[in-house]
């Protein structure tokens, strides 16, 4: 037995008293302030650092939260604010935050607002009243500035997937995924395989995201020469609501596109959940993909892994994505500004399957 910790018996058992930093400080040789200051998240010495997680390990030292939040104001929370927490296709991001957070002891609590920006409003007023130490936030779309609110309140935020319309005006750090890099990466996968009468789908308001992948998308074509006014379909870009009316509208557009008087010979899928409607849509065809229509999607999902042929796409690292965005948190929440605000890119992953028809053997 530790001549450090006392035993209680009782009934037989030992039962450990609670372990302070004081005795921390006396099995480590280190004072009490430098066990304090990393508890509290600050910058030690790498070698007290790693000899005080081993000693924190074998005393099972935890420490009294409710004393931290009284001397601090710190409540060791971080808060994941998300557009819908009905997808699981922001699960990886949400473990790869909550794993970097609790190797530095903080608690990680998700919530959403299910694309409702006057829920929206009340999730994030509700934040603000419990004091998390960071939020990150997924606007619904580009002219979403509610982070203000959380940034007025003096609370970090990073946001995902989107560049602020106001950005110049109210600054913020963002993360994004190389949205242009990953439209123009399928757009030269088609036109390698000689797909010249293209359909998108689909367009939606204020999305920086689709823009961006419509718009690399269109440059590589483009820069080949090639009219893109056909590309984009008739009709009017829809607002991002949950994703099953989102599915539902790929649905409606492909068989929209597919009886026009010139069907196309590949439809660019913006994102997921509207790849997944015009797939089921696409399975009712007489003829099967890819000898009907070829398709590629910006976005993976398990099922196109798996689909007989499977979906040619580009994935977003969303594990990346969540552990750049709490590298940047941390640093914000220790007071580091010094490269206010950031702007990060992370690169895509092509995944060339086989729903795309090679038209140039035909021709040749």
């Amino acid at each position: 037995m530790s001549r450090y910790i006392a035993f209680v018996l009782s009934a037989g058992r030992g039962i450990p008293m609670n372990i302070t930093i004081k005795d921390i400080a006396r099995e480590t040789g280190l004072s009490t302030a430098t066990i304090s200051k990393y508890l509290n998240h600050k910058k030690i010495l790498e070698e007290n650092r790693v000899l005080i997680e081993e000693t924190i390990r074998r005393l099972d030292y935890r420490p009294n939260r409710s004393a931290q939040i009284l001397r601090t104001k710190k409540t060791h929370t971080i808060a994941i604010l998300l557009t819908d927490l009905g997808t699981y296709f922001w699960a990886s991001l949400i473990n790869s935050v909550t794993h970097y957070f609790i190797q530095h002891n903080y608690t990680v609590i998700t919530c959403s607002y299910s694309f409702n920006p006057g829920k929206e409003i009340k999730v994030i007023q509700d934040l603000i009243s419990q004091n998390p130490d960071g939020v990150i936030m997924l606007p619904h779309n580009n002219a979403d500035d509610y982070y203000q609110l959380i940034q007025e309140a003096g609370i970090p935020v990073v946001i995902l997937d989107s560049i602020p319309s106001n950005f110049s005006e109210h600054p913020a750090d963002c993360i994004t995924s190389d949205n242009y890099g990953g439209g123009a990466f399928l757009a030269r996968h088609l036109l390698e395989n000689g797909h010249t009468n293209i359909a998108i789908v689909e367009r939606s308001i204020n999305s920086y995201t689709l823009e961006e992948r419509i718009r690399g998308f269109m440059d590589v074509y483009k820069e080949n020469g090639y009219d893109t006014s056909s590309f984009l379909t008739p009709y009017p870009a829809i607002p991002f609501n949950d994703s099953q009316t989102v599915t539902e509208r790929g649905k409606q557009r492909f068989r929209q596109v597919m009886s026009s008087p010139h069907p196309p010979t590949a439809i660019f899928f913006t994102n997921y959940t509207v790849g997944i409607g015009g797939l089921s849509a696409a399975y009712a065809l007489t003829k099967p993909v890819p000898e009907s229509v070829s398709l590629v999607c910006f976005d993976d999902d398990p099922l196109f892994k798996v689909m007989n042929p499977s979906l040619t796409c580009v994935s977003q690292n969303l594990k990346e994505i969540g552990e750049k965005a709490s590298e940047i948190l941390l640093r914000r929440i220790h007071g580091d500004y010094s490269d206010f605000p950031s702007r990060t890119i992370v690169d895509v992953i092509f995944h060339k399957r086989n729903s795309v028809k090679d038209l140039t053997r035909e021709n040749s």
